[in-house]
């Protein structure tokens, strides 16, 4: 699986170049003037706006330095079909393909979603410290570029956008600002696993799964809960075939 890259939203949204991969093979990069060259990303935000339906949804995702604009087609259909059992805002996690749309003054960064989910606020914040480090580090190493001592994606940068020391300077305010949103004692930390079939069990107890509940709402409920709508339907199969719910009726299932 191709590594995925972090950067924050106000660098990426100013991504207006890319750079076809060696021998052309693989796709191309996107840019950014804060020197990261993505091919897939990984962000964590607040979900403020979706629109769309069926096979076309597009949604925008705030960090504390901008927005991303996320959009999903008829080729990840659990994405779509995820998102539209979230309400704004919420905080979710996306991976996606960088791409730029358009061309010219009208191009934009965009990113193109393979996969979305809730999460909470300790989530983001542990995204938030973890890109500010790695944006850091791109920083310094445009910093060194401008003296001539840079690695060649950081020179190849410089050339693409002109950074200057002053840009530089702004973009590690940037990630200061960044920081500045994260909640005292946020040290990062192991998520242990939890099985998808006892995610979906807690969330239908929450819901009142025990008077019943539509399928669509056990679906959302897990959703909510931090699955995919793909494995919350994957998880009430395994409920129902462990014996941990029944359903009553068409359409509807109880917990046992």
């Amino acid at each position: 699986m191709e590594p995925v890259e972090r950067v924050f939203a106000r660098d990426f949204a100013a991504a207006r170049h890319t750079v076809d991969s060696e021998g052309g093979r693989g796709g191309s990069y996107v840019v950014t003037p804060g020197g990261a060259w993505c091919r897939r990303l990984f962000i964590v935000g607040a979900l403020t706006e979706r629109r769309g339906s069926g096979d076309v949804m597009q949604a925008r995702v705030a960090d504390p330095t901008g927005t991303f604009r996320v959009s999903m087609d008829r080729q990840t259909p659990d994405a779509g079909e995820t998102l539209g059992y979230i309400e704004p805002p919420a905080f979710v996690a996306v991976t996606g393909r960088a791409t730029i749309v358009g061309s010219g003054p009208r191009a934009y960064a965009t990113v193109d979603a393979e996969a979305l989910r809730v999460v909470d606020r300790t989530a983001r914040d542990l995204w938030v410290q973890k890109t500010a480090g790695t944006t850091l580090d791109r920083l310094i190493a445009l910093g060194e570029a401008l003296s001539g001592d840079g690695d060649e994606r950081a020179a190849t940068t410089l050339r693409l956008y002109g950074t200057t020391e002053e840009a530089i300077r702004d973009m590690a305010g940037m990630v200061r600002t960044a920081l500045a949103v994260v909640r005292p004692g946020t040290v990062p930390g192991d998520i242990g696993f939890v099985p998808r079939r006892d995610i979906l069990l807690d969330a239908l107890e929450e819901e009142g799964g025990t008077r019943g509940v539509s399928v669509e709402d056990a679906v959302a409920a897990g959703v909510r809960s931090g699955l995919s709508a793909r494995e919350a339907r994957a998880a009430l199969e395994e409920l129902l075939a462990a014996g941990e719910c029944y359903q009553p009726a068409s359409g509807m299932v109880k917990l046992i």
